[in-house]
């Protein structure tokens, strides 16, 4: 594997895990930022109804102590005097959802969203159908306002002596403290002093600006204290904590679920190499999809057929190299018995003579078997280098062929080259192995053909193609595959008499591997025999990447 293709899977690698990952962070700051939403528009809701509570419960009191009568002018004098609107309301004009009605008949406080600033808060008058509403704008600060002036006029009808008391009674409806003063405390200054002498109210806000009190002059030397009143406070420690502990669980198990994925198929993949490694050569990863665990699944999966294959193939030489050999090497022992039988009788010298040269020929058939086998080993090997040189494939062909005219005078071999163009005849070749491949399959025709041999070379631009027919028996069109396997015999008792072990076909097939080629067997049109096509490319280059090992 080259070094961009393994960074080019690397890179896939990384950035499908990079992208997992920052999804999963994504997904939980997302996440996370709805939470806290969500949290805060319950804790603002109740943080205002809190808030709230104390003046609309003194309201509604004094609401209900007025006169039928008098009940409009007080809304009145509310309203001018607390810097909100209120106004009276049934609770058959209110269009209220069941929750706000469940929360009014519990003497509740319900809260409506009109508006990103405007609120309405509507509050049920004790033992009535009766409503008070109100629209607020600033709820902290106008509930401030209005609750100081409140209390403050309670207080002014109250006798001196009873405030204490009174403002104690207040006190246990507000959610902040009230208290009464005998003296302004140090950190109002003069012009807050002179405010409050005027009847004012002052705010003071505390320097983290959390939180805020308010104070009004009640009479001579009396103050009445409101607060302090702490502000809301979107983002608290403890929340911001929760958030942070529910996010990183969220994130840890986002980031389990998409490495737990891809951990199970790897260990899938473990589990299938270390059964192949243990011999199960049926293991297989079985992993669909189009990522790049899939691919390495594939890959293995291609692997482990190969060496399935290769094993097989071997099987299958080993017991057709010992079934080859045993025939010579019987015969051969044959004949040394013969010729040991021969000498105790005192057979005349020809006799004798005769065995030894059929000793010879059975060594000859050894040693050309060997050299099938060690050839066909040879161009098994992986990344085979050839030499290519441009040769004269008609003068290759030419010198096959006169070969086996003089050593077959009883047949007729012809050879024809098509070469409509003109073209050069000349291709990029390992001559040896060129001829070796024409060798085989003229031989190969040789011993089936009846009378003729017609060998045929077809020339075109990229490509030439070399035909090689017989005017044989042929060949059945189920067999057209299996006759480019090791050792594969169609007809054994037809073969074993015709000479060949098998390997001719397949040493072919290996040859026009490592060319580049192809190999084609099918029925001759014209001789009705077998017809084996061998097609080369014309240019052998440098730059096209180097070829494995050959398929089995």
């Amino acid at each position: 594997m080259s070094f961009s293709l393994l960074h080019k899977r690397l890179g896939n690698i990384f950035l499908r895990v990079y992208l997992g990952v920052f999804g999963a962070l994504v997904g939980t700051l997302l996440l996370s930022i709805l939470l806290v939403n969500l949290a805060n528009q319950v804790r603002l809701e109740a943080y205002q109804e809190e808030l709230l509570s104390g003046l609309f419960i003194t309201l509604t009191e004094e609401f209900t102590l007025t006169d039928e009568g008098q009940k409009h002018e007080w809304l009145h004098d509310i309203n001018q005097t607390l810097g909100i609107h209120v106004e009276l309301s049934s609770l058959n004009d209110l269009q209220s959802t069941r929750r706000e009605i469940s929360r009014l008949t519990e003497n509740r406080l319900v809260l409506r969203k009109k508006t990103s600033k405007q609120l309405q808060v509507v509050f049920p008058v004790h033992q009535s159908e009766l409503l008070l509403t109100s629209d607020l704008w600033r709820v902290t600060e106008q509930q401030a306002s209005a609750s100081i002036y409140l209390l403050l006029r309670d207080l002014q009808r109250t006798p001196t002596e009873l405030r204490e008391q009174r403002l104690l009674q207040l006190g246990e409806r507000f959610a902040y403290p009230l208290q009464l003063l005998s003296r302004l405390p140090a950190e109002t200054d003069p012009l807050q002093q002179r405010r409050l002498e005027r009847g004012e109210q002052v705010v003071l806000f505390s320097d983290d600006g959390r939180s805020m009190v308010s104070y009004v002059q009640l009479g001579d030397n009396n103050w009445l204290r409101v607060g302090p009143i702490e502000l809301f406070n979107p983002y608290p420690l403890p929340l911001l904590i929760s958030i942070l502990l529910v996010s990183l669980l969220m994130l840890a198990a986002s980031i389990w679920c998409f490495l737990h994925g891809l951990e199970n198929r790897l260990r899938n993949l473990e589990r299938a190499s270390s059964q192949l490694a243990a011999g199960n050569l049926q293991a297989r990863a079985n992993m669909p999809g189009k990522d790049f665990v899939s691919k390495l699944a594939t890959t293995f999966n291609r692997m482990a057929e190969q060496v399935q294959r290769l094993l097989r193939t071997q099987q299958e030489m080993i017991h057709a190299v010992s079934h080859e050999l045993r025939t010579p090497v019987a015969r051969i022992r044959f004949g040394l018995q013969m010729i040991e039988d021969l000498s105790e009788d005192g057979s005349p010298h020809a006799a004798i003579l005769h065995q030894v040269q059929g000793i010879d020929r059975d060594i000859d058939e050894l040693d050309t078997l060997i050299d099938e086998i060690l050839t066909y080993a040879r161009l098994g090997q992986e990344k085979l280098q050839l030499q290519f040189l441009n040769q004269d494939v008609t003068g290759l062909l030419e010198e096959v062929l006169s070969g086996f005219q003089r050593t077959n005078p009883q047949l007729e071999l012809k050879l024809t080259i098509h070469n409509p163009a003109e073209l050069s005849p000349e291709a990029d070749l390992e001559g040896r192995y060129f001829q070796r491949a024409i060798q085989n399959l003229v031989g190969n025709a040789v011993r089936y053909a009846s009378h003729r041999i017609h060998v045929t070379c077809h020339l075109e631009s990229d490509t030439f193609r070399v035909d090689v027919e017989d005017d044989g028996s042929g060949i059945p069109e189920e067999d057209w595959q299996r006759v480019f396997m090791p050792f594969s015999r169609l007809d054994d008792s037809r073969t074993r008499s015709s000479g060949g072990y098998g390997l001719g076909l397949s040493i072919v097939q290996r040859i026009i591997y490592w060319h580049r080629g192809s190999t084609q067997v099918d029925r001759s049109p014209e001789l009705q025999g077998a017809r084996f096509s061998l097609i080369f490319p014309r240019h052998q280059s440098a730059k096209l990447p180097p070829l494995e090992i050959p398929p089995q």
